[in-house]
């Protein structure tokens, strides 16, 4: 079978390099969904031409490499659609951007049950929701014309990549919303000052998850996504998925999952081993 983490690297690389701060986001947009669309053409290729080695191997390409695929290319869609359609008066973007988000929870409304299976990591069922043989339970998932093949999707693997676009589309309209109300601030995902991420993205994200699991921010109560965008305009990073870097934390095959709190308690407790031998040295 293809690599699909390759794959998914170069989309990665592909992704990152569009400027989301909207000076030229509708063209970059039209670029990267042709890229993404021969992307998903090639893995729906690839499919047909290697049969899968198993149960599981049909599940991951169902549930994590192809719905990741597809689901940029919905992003990107829909940006393109909003990002075209916004109104020329400066004055009514907050309100227009408000009301895309607000069609956003409409969508996570409708499939809550799901939405809260896939987001806690289970997969109990997921013989039930990732793999083609199930062909009487499929769900029809409207994706625009990118997947009308049913030969290559189980149903669910359309909405777990409606998910993940509407996850980063709500901190795409977030980060838009932020930048109108705080004019001076640099850029969509990035700021002008003194304080800036060093770091990788995914420690980043991790760092997020583990304040929102101690609901150490308004206890808890606020969306992930928002969250992460926050943070990430704060120290001047760009988070593009913060669900995706999320399931490739999910997906880490050693004992502990958790690298970046695992290295800082590390270097933390070995900080303060040395600041006690330099105190028992001073007396």
């Amino acid at each position: 079978m293809p690599n699909y983490e390759e794959i998914m690297q170069e989309m990665d690389r592909r992704v990152s390099a569009i400027d989301l701060n909207g000076y030229n986001i509708i063209n970059d947009c039209r670029m990267i969904i042709i890229f993404l669309k021969e992307k998903l053409s090639n893995l729906k290729t690839d499919v047909e031409s290697q049969p899968f080695n198993s149960d599981t191997d049909e599940i991951a390409f169902f549930k994590h490499y192809k719905s990741k695929v597809l689901g940029h290319l919905i992003y990107f869609h829909n940006i393109l659609h909003i990002e075209s359609g916004r109104p020329p008066c400066e004055d009514m973007l907050d309100e227009y951007y408000t009301k895309r988000q607000e069609e956003l929870k409409l969508f996570f409304d409708r499939y809550v049950a799901f939405y809260q299976y896939y987001k806690s990591g289970s997969s109990h069922l997921d013989d039930y929701y990732f793999l083609r043989r199930e062909q009487e339970k499929k769900l029809n998932v409207h994706v625009y014309y990118f997947d009308d093949d049913f030969e290559f999707s189980t149903g669910y693997d359309n909405l777990v990549a409606r998910i993940i676009a509407m996850e980063m589309l709500y901190a795409y309209l977030t980060a838009r919303k932020r930048a109108i109300q705080q004019p001076d601030c640099d850029g969509l995902l990035k700021m002008s000052g003194k304080y800036k991420w060093t770091g990788n993205a995914i420690e980043l994200v991790e760092l997020v998850y583990g304040l929102n699991e101690m609901q150490s921010i308004n206890s808890g109560d606020v969306p992930i996504q928002e969250l992460v965008a926050f943070v990430a305009t704060t120290f001047g990073i760009e988070v593009k998925d913060c669900y995706s870097a999320y399931t490739d934390m999910k997906r880490r095959k050693n004992d502990s999952r958790t690298y970046y709190f695992d290295k800082m308690r590390e270097r933390l407790n070995r900080r303060m081993d040395q600041d006690d031998e330099r105190d028992r040295a001073k007396r």
